[in-house]
């Protein structure tokens, strides 16, 4: 168990049953490369991994669900695709280029092996730094201590850096150093890896790797090792799998000895990698022009919270996993559902993108989210082949996006195909992003493009039914009710992004007009105010019959229930359109609906806690606001769902920045101004934190009934329904 300690998370004890869930925990990374924290002196199956943004191939996927209920048999498997489904697209597996072994009187340094006397590991949030120290015995008696670092640079991409300190306690003993490369890195269980050229000498390792057969994307990586504290000479080395420099000296009691490994890596997709590239500068060259770039960042996304040190150090780590997730400096490939942490979801790119993610980035880091938004621009292309193929006009995003942007579901499971919910996601995106920074060139020379074709496919796929425009058989954000009609979260956003994109057509000088479709599209509600989910939904049964074993509960669902008899629910639908879609539908009860759906929802999908702590801080219930924003940071840290080791849950853990920004701070930023409704945490005694709107750095400072407001440049604000202005560089200070 990770141990919450102002800016770490502290492992106090080696733990060799959490030594995969820490794995991802520890992952460090720039957004470009994502390596787990994985030991240097062994890199265990499924633990280790060290993933490229993009560097995706095909991969044989073994699965053997069945179905074992009626909800399953019906709505989700299609068992005679299932016959057929082979191969998946997955990310892929690097080299293991973290390897140093190091023996002391030739035993090797495991820690499994001999005595830990001592242990504590961690990342240091301000740093993006992974620490161990370690103090080791072996079984003559030899005790040595270890420390090691390791970070992925955020001065270059290609960079990653490890430093280890050794000191012999109460030995003068030998001591041998291997550093290289194992190429023995598996995908999912295989050896997907096809070594191409590898070679060793002196302090030095290269090995060049195809990545699969499909792309046939190339990875160079070159290491350089040297040691300081001792004269000694490096011989490069083969054994099987192991490329590796080695050597060994003769110790001194109590003498530093410290060892450096300088790694640069890189993929076919944006460099020739068939010769090494040395890095010849030291350690601490390297992280000063790596921590001048990331505290940047950090200053930008950071939260401090006074009065409560887990929800502080908690939403620091949520931030580092969140801002190591995001690419600044490119758009081959977009944010995934797990990051770089691990090959879970194959790092597909999904909905959760643009909804859950994408807000987070487009609040303090606009150049990352502009990447993932020209990400889908890159796959526009494909969006209308995808479109073309399924009978409509216009552009269809997949699902599940790989590097091309073709339709990545699995073949056998049926409702995904439905959720085309994605096709107002992507445009939410676009809208949200443009509205936050105000970036019309953007918005001019690629997004426009992607919304008027997105509009075009809701266009050709809405149906005229009685007066009104219904979209029919889709599968809502929902999982758990797929084929259903006028699902309320798809309508709704579909409505708003067919309104915006007509008025983008009207500001930039283009003829598309879509107002005759929104005006007419069916927004589903009660005389009192509640939404139904879907057409017929309050129909259902208000309890979850239960059937089926263990084949239904691993399809990301609590219980193996007949779904589609019933109100409950995966996650939130309607409760989105109040919360991450900021939108007060008309005539509508926010607080009935409320509490209607989180009593229907079950929170299967670990995107169900940020949304509930909006809506609950929305509604004044600051004690349910707080345990769902807990959940919603110690996510992963606590393994709530049990599935840590496979990678972070990244929309979860971007989710609470979002419940900070968005719930507490009741911040919603519109075209012309900043929405404030601020919300109070009792035992908080100050919230502070930054944020961008339209190019302007904006301070904030909460505390108890005092809100404190200063911005680089002039904005108006609209606090609590009141219109203010912030002057440039003046602080100003409300209450409330």
């Amino acid at each position: 168990m990770l141990i919450p300690k102002s800016t770490k998370f502290v492992e106090e004890n080696y733990n060799i049953e959490e030594e995969a869930s820490t794995a991802s925990l520890f992952t460090t990374g720039n957004g470009y490369i994502g390596v787990r924290g994985s030991f240097e002196e062994y890199g265990s199956l499924r633990i280790q991994g060290a993933y490229i943004r993009g560097v995706i191939d095909e991969v044989i996927d073994v699965v053997e669900p069945f179905a074992d209920n009626e909800y399953m048999k019906k709505y989700y498997f299609d068992e005679e695709k299932l016959k057929d489904f082979e191969y998946t697209e997955s990310i892929i597996n690097n080299v293991d280029f973290l390897l140093i072994r190091i023996s002391v009187n030739n035993e090797t340094f495991y820690p499994w092996e001999g005595k830990i006397l001592a242990w504590e590991r961690y990342v240091d949030m301000t740093t993006a730094k992974l620490t161990r120290k370690v103090r080791w015995e072996n079984s003559k008696g030899d005790i040595t201590d270890f420390e090691f670092e390791r970070f992925a640079s955020f001065e270059c991409d290609h960079i990653y850096c490890i430093k280890v300190k050794i000191t012999p306690i109460n030995h003068s003993e030998k001591i041998t150093i291997m550093s290289g490369i194992d190429t023995r890195s598996k995908t999912t269980g295989q050896k997907v890896i096809q070594p191409i050229s590898h070679e060793a000498w002196e302090n030095k390792v290269f090995v060049r790797s195809k990545m699969g057969n499909k792309y046939g994307f190339e990875t160079g990586v070159t290491t350089v090792t040297n040691l300081s504290g001792v004269n000694c000479e490096w011989s490069g080395e083969k054994d099987s799998g192991l490329i590796y420099s080695y050597t060994e000296f003769e110790s001194k009691k109590a003498n530093e000895y410290v060892v450096e490994k300088n790694i640069y890596i890189a993929s076919s997709r944006e460099e020739t990698v068939d010769k090494p590239v040395i890095l010849d500068a030291n350690y601490n060259s390297y992280f000063e022009k790596h921590i001048a770039e990331y505290k940047k960042l950090y200053d930008r996304v950071n939260i401090e919270i006074e009065g409560d040190d887990a929800a502080d150090s908690g939403i620091r780590f949520a931030n580092y996993h969140t801002l190591i997730s995001a690419s600044r400096h490119d758009s081959i490939h977009s944010i995934a559902a797990k990051g770089l942490t691990g090959e879970m979801y194959k790092n597909f790119v999904w909905w959760d993108c643009e909804v859950y993610q994408l807000p987070f980035f487009i609040h303090t880091c606009p150049e990352a989210a502009k990447m993932a938004l020209m990400y889908r621009h890159r796959t526009l292309e494909q969006a209308k082949i995808n479109a073309k193929e399924d009978g409509h006009n216009g552009a269809k995003y997949a699902f599940n996006s790989s590097v091309t942007g073709d339709e990545q579901v699995h073949s056998y499971i049926r409702h995904p195909f439905h959720q085309i919910h994605i096709n107002a996601d992507v445009a939410w995106g676009i809208i949200n992003y443009v509205t936050v920074t105000g970036d019309t060139e953007f918005l001019r020379e690629y997004g426009f493009e992607i919304l008027a074709e997105l509009c075009k496919y809701w266009e050709s796929r809405v149906e005229f039914t009685d007066g009104r425009y219904e979209i029919k058989y889709v599968t809502g954000t929902d999982e758990h009710h797929p084929y259903v009609n006028n699902d309320a979260y798809t309508n709704y956003l579909v409505k708003f992004v067919l309104e915006k994109t007509s008025e983008y057509s009207k500001e930039l000088g283009y003829e598309y007009d879509f107002t005759d479709i929104s005006e007419k599209l069916y927004l589903p509600m009660t005389e009192n105010g509640l939404i139904p989910q879907f057409d017929g939904y309050f129909d259902l049964s208000r309890t979850l019959e239960v059937a089926g074993g263990t084949s239904a509960k691993t399809r990301q669902m609590k219980v193996s229930g007949l779904y589609h008899k019933s109100q409950v629910i995966k996650q939130p639908d309607v409760m989105l359109i109040y919360s991450y879609l900021n939108m007060k539908p008309a005539d509508s009860n926010y607080a009935l609906n409320w509490d209607y759906y989180e009593q229907m929802c079950e929170s299967s999908s670990s995107l169900s806690y940020a949304p509930h702590a909006i809506c609950s801080a929305d509604n004044e219930r600051m004690l349910s606001a707080y345990n769902y924003l807990m959940e919603s940071t110690y996510m992963d840290v606590k393994d709530i769902h049990n599935c840590t080791w496979q990678g972070v849950h990244s929309g979860c853990l971007a989710g609470a920045w979002y419940s900070v920004f968005r719930g507490i701070a009741g911040i919603v930023c519109r075209d012309n101004h900043i929405e404030i409704n601020p919300h109070i945490i009792p035992w908080w005694k100050n919230v502070k934190f930054n944020f961008m709107y339209k190019g302007s750095k904006i301070s904030i400072s909460i505390s108890s009934h005092t809100y404190n407001i200063i911005s680089d440049r002039d904005v108006k604000i609209v606090f609590q329904g009141k219109e203010q202005f912030v002057d440039r560089n003046k602080n100003i200070t409300l209450s409330f």
